[in-house]
Parts: C-alpha cells; sequence; structure tokens
C-alpha cells in the first residue's frame, strides 16, 4: 500500500509497547515500485512491523524501541540482493593468486614464480582473474609459461570468467590428461594446430578434469574464507544473496553447514542456494525451490548451456566477428540433452536456471524451458546473463515468463572487447536492459562475483550510465538501453528477490517483510549518475541487528 510522510502508519502484528529498532530518516522502501518514502521504520522480531511518519511509528513502537536518527543526507533502502553469484568461490579467490591487474605474460609468469618460491615442490598453485584480452599486447598463456615459472609445482590458473583456464604440465599430469585424452563432453582440452599437443589451456568441463586432481580445502578453510566474504557483503549493503555454491553430487550437507556456521559466528546471510543439475538427487533429499527457513532456502537447478564472451566460449548464431570466420563458441549440453534435462528437474517441482551467454545459447535455453513448461506446467524460471541476444529474444523471454537475471557489471568490464567481438550490428542487442524491461521481463540482477566485485553500487551505476565507470564512451555505450536509477535499485532488491521466489521477504521494507536494510550516505536519486558508485555504505542492518557500521573517519 503507498505510504507517505504523513500521520498515517502501515503496520502489521501487535501494536504494543516492545522492543525493537526505529531507523528515523529518509526512508525507500521500495525503491522503484511508486510507493512513496516513509520517515521512520519500526524492526522487531525480524520483521519490519511499521512504516510511516515518525510520531506514528514512534507510537506503534512503544517507549522500549531503540531509536535512531540518520543523517540528514542518508537514505535507508531494503537491504541489497545479490541475484546472483558464487560465495563459496569468493572466498576460495581470497586464498588465491590475484591476477586482475596481471597486464602481461611476463607479469604473470612473475606472480607464479614468486609464489612456488615460498612452497614446498609439489604443492597447488591456484590463481584467479587474468585476462588475455588486457595483456599487452594480447595472448593467450600456455603450459611452457607456466613450466618455466614453476617447473616443481602444479600450476592451476582461472581466466576471470570461470570459463576457462591454463594449467601446467604438472596440473595435466595430476589428472591423468595426456596428448591422447578425449575432449570432455561439454569442453575442450587446447591443442597446437599443428602439432595436437595441449596447450595448456583448458575450456569449460576440461577445467573441472584438472580442478579435480588438486587437494579439496578443508572446512575450517573454506568457513574462513566464507566468514571474510560475507564480511565484504555486509559492508556492501547485501544483505541475501543467490548463491550457486553445490556443483557435484555429495556436496549439499557441507555447504549449509558452512553457511549455518557462519550465523554463529555472527556473519547471517539470507541464501537462496542454488544447486548444479548434477547434484539433483542431493536437492531431492533437502527441499523443492522456494521452500527452507529464514536463513537457507533452496533456490533453483543451474544449468550451463554456454560459456563466457571473454573467453571465446559464448555459444554464437553466427561466428565471432574477430575471429577466423568458423568460430561461434562452445554449447555444454545438445539443444535436446538440456532440454530433456531442464524438463526433468522442472517435473520434480525445481525452479530451473540457464546460464546462456550468446543468442545460440539464448536460443537452446529457451527451448529448454518451453519443454518444462510442456512437462511441469507454468514456473518462474531464470535465464542467466541472457548478454547477446537476437531482436526477437525479449519478446520471447516474456511470453516464457522467465526472470532475466543480469549483470551490469559485466558491460563495464567488457567495453575494452565487445564491439570487435560481436561486431556493431549484434552489439546492438547486447546488454539490452531496457528493451528486456520494456518487453515485459521481470529483472534480478547481481554481481557474479568472484567474476565482478561484490558491490552493488557498481553494477548499478552501470546500469545507468553504460559506461566503463570512469566516463568512457561519453553518454554511454548503446544508451538507448540504460536503466533509469530507480529501476536499476529496484533489480537489486525486490527484482533479484522475485528472482528467489522470495518476494515480500527480501528486498522490501514494506510491513512483514524481513528487517534487512542498508544506510547510504547519500540519495541515488540525487547524486550525478557517474557517483553513485562512490555513495558510501554507512550500515546494513540483517534481522533488525547492525552488521556493519562504516567506520567513523
Amino acid at each position: 500500500m503507498p505510504v507517505g510522510a504523513s500521520s498515517e502508519v502501515a503496520a502489521g502484528g501487535d501494536h504494543g509497547a516492545a522492543s525493537g529498532r526505529v531507523l528515523v530518516g529518509r526512508i525507500v522502501p521500495a525503491p522503484g515500485s511508486g510507493v512513496r518514502p516513509a520517515e521512520a521504520v519500526f524492526f522487531r522480531g525480524g520483521r519490519v512491523e511499521a512504516l510511516g511518519s515518525e510520531a506514528a511509528v514512534r507510537a506503534v513502537a512503544g517507549p522500549r524501541a531503540e531509536v535512531e536518527v540518520l543523517p540528514r543526507d542518508a537514505v535507508v533502502l531494503p537491504g541489497f540482493v545479490d541475484g546472483h553469484c558464487h560465495l563459496l568461490w569468493c572466498g576460495q579467490v581470497a586464498t588465491q593468486l590475484d591476477l586482475r591487474d596481471v597486464t602481461s605474460l611476463d607479469e604473470l609468469a612473475r606472480r607464479v614464480a614468486r609464489r612456488a618460491a615460498q612452497l614446498p615442490p609439489g604443492t597447488w598453485i591456484e590463481g584467479y582473474g587474468w585476462d588475455q584480452s588486457r595483456f599487452d599486447p594480447p595472448a593467450w598463456p600456455d603450459r611452457a609459461l607456466l613450466d618455466r615459472a614453476a617447473p616443481q609445482h602444479p600450476v592451476l590458473l582461472h581466466r576471470v570468467c570461470r570459463h576457462v583456464a591454463v594449467a601446467s604440465s604438472a596440473a595435466l599430469a595430476a589428472a591423468g590428461v595426456h596428448r591422447d585424452t578425449p575432449d570432455p563432453a561439454g569442453g575442450r582440452f587446447g591443442r597446437h594446430p599443428v602439432t595436437g599437443e595441449l596447450t595448456g589451456l583448458l575450456e569449460e568441463t576440461a577445467i573441472e578434469r584438472v580442478a579435480a586432481a588438486r587437494p579439496a580445502p578443508g572446512l575450517e578453510e573454506r568457513l574462513a574464507g566464507l566468514l571474510e566474504v560475507i564480511r565484504s557483503a555486509h559492508a556492501a549493503g547485501i544483505t541475501a544473496v543467490h548463491s550457486h555454491d553445490v556443483h557435484q553430487p555429495g556436496e549439499l550437507g557441507n555447504v549449509l553447514a558452512l553457511y549455518r556456521a557462519a550465523r554463529e559466528r555472527g556473519r547471517p546471510l539470507r541464501v537462496a542456494l542454488d544447486v548444479g543439475w548434477e547434484a539433483l538427487d542431493d536437492a531431492r533429499a533437502w527441499l523443492p525451490s522456494g521452500h527452507g527457513d529464514a536463513w537457507l532456502r533452496m533456490g533453483s537447478i543451474k544449468f550451463f548451456a554456454d560459456g563466457s564472451l571473454g573467453g571465446r566460449t559464448a555459444a554464437l548464431r553466427d561466428p565471432y566477428a574477430d575471429g577466423d570466420g568458423r568460430e561461434r563458441g562452445l554449447l555444454r549440453h545438445s539443444p535436446e540433452e538440456l532440454a530433456s534435462l531442464v524438463a526433468e528437474a522442472a517435473a520434480a517441482g525445481y525452479q530451473v536456471a540457464i546460464h546462456c551467454i550468446g543468442d545460440r545459447a539464448v536460443d537452446a535455453a529457451l527451448a529448454a524451458v518451453e519443454a518444462a513448461r510442456r512437462r511441469a506446467g507454468p514456473g518462474r524460471h531464470r535465464l542467466i546473463h541472457v548478454q547477446v541476444m537476437a531482436p526477437e529474444h525479449p519478446a520471447q523471454l516474456a511470453a516464457a515468463g522467465v526472470v532475466a537475471e543480469i549483470q551490469p557489471r559485466f558491460l563495464a568490464s567488457d567495453l575494452a572487447f565487445v564491439e570487435e567481438r560481436l561486431g556493431p550490428g549484434r552489439s546492438r542487442w547486447a546488454y539490452a536492459w531496457r528493451s528486456l524491461r520494456e518487453a515485459g521481463v521481470p529483472l534480478s540482477a547481481g554481481s557474479d562475483a568472484p567474476i565482478e566485485p561484490l558491490a552493488p553500487l557498481e553494477g548499478i551505476q552501470a546500469a545507468v550510465t553504460r559506461d566503463d565507470l570512469q566516463g568512457d564512451p561519453p553518454g554511454g555505450w548503446h544508451p538507448e538501453e540504460r536503466l533509469a536509477v530507480g529501476e536499476a535499485l529496484q533489480a537489486y532488491t525486490a527484482g533479484a528477490a522475485c528472482g528467489a521466489l522470495a518476494e515480500g521477504l527480501w528486498g522490501s521494507l514494506l510491513p512483514g517483510a524481513m528487517a534487512d536494510a542498508v544506510v547510504l550516505g547519500a540519495d541515488p536519486w540525487r547524486v550525478a549518475p557517474h557517483e553513485l558508485h562512490h555513495i558510501p555504505v554507512l550500515a546494513t542492518y540483517v534481522d533488525g541487528e547492525p552488521v556493519y557500521r562504516r567506520p567513523a573517519g
């Protein structure tokens, strides 16, 4: 219901005097929805109890409630919901070589050599974040480079997209991969075009084959990483996530235990857990989609249709514009197999989420959703990324009733190569968020961390400006596809909650919703668009309690 800064108050439950917390300031309870700002909000029992004028909310809260009067320029929003991330991967990355700022093959080799000098022979070296398109000159790393840098260590370095990696000879040997090893289904081992020797490059499922050979981290090590990444999420204003952390059979129990342990150690976060299709039977033994408790709920069964644009494994209808004229990327499953698997998961009562970057992958994902609808009836399924579309795709997504799970921060990173890679005609329908919204497709926004930073305000700025966050290109890239500030905020709050089957609970500050909020130091509607990602997060509340306060000074 509309709520104004008046004597009226929206409230739920018992109106008697009780403990709880009142925030007084500019409260925007549902960005992008038309609901008017309020003067105060009352949290009690982990829920929003009242919202409205300061006087009316104080009357509902009673004298025992704690009252916080916020700074004049501050704005209270629903806690940000990251609609797509990989929190346990984020925790693992924190212990690996950070290669995101590497600008040459020589520097990559030096980083590996320095890490090798610190570790006993035979210890695995893992790294993350390299991007060959940012090297000067652009060039792919190979196993010979890693062998020279760390001759006594298995080395596995993931590209920033995590859909391509490079492995040393020792890592390949540990995995039992050699020249005559056939490519796995949905993946490729890079080979020299003349000799057929392994180059060390790994695409898609080939990465999993090599990664399986490395020693798995212990639960305490994984918990330490998770605690740190949840701390970072709180500092960014994130109170809930949709996280893909279960990839293989047998992992679900440990993942649930990790999140429960994190909450017990003072890092509460609401999680909708995505489970890879390989672990569908584990999900069946747990819960259907959308079910769980206040903290952990079953999300979707996750599928990959293709790979990444930066790694050149995104499946395109037509060849890459900057390729050899034949290269079109890689489908992880045949369209028929994907449709069969997706329909099976939907028939078992699950929301499905399909990673699809290229337009050929979007075709396959839409066909799979249609197969699911025929077998199991309508469902709120999700297409993740929908990064490169054809002109007819927005209307087709709307007709299919799917949620588009977008990552606006991708555009800021991909501007370095996207126009050249796709060509001008196809670029018009890349990252086409406005077209999706106007077609009636719900938008759920997220970071895909650790692929991009967790910070929602960076993604919100990218959605609004469509530039590299530094003002290039002036006016934005295909500015006709920009989102307004309220629309972008909605995608990171109520939209992401909708994608997680948690609308009404996450992503709003209307009565009955979870008492999760972020306090920003400036009004996103009143700052210049290029300043959005500089707005400070002053405080974050989960379940009505502060989990982050910005240090003074």
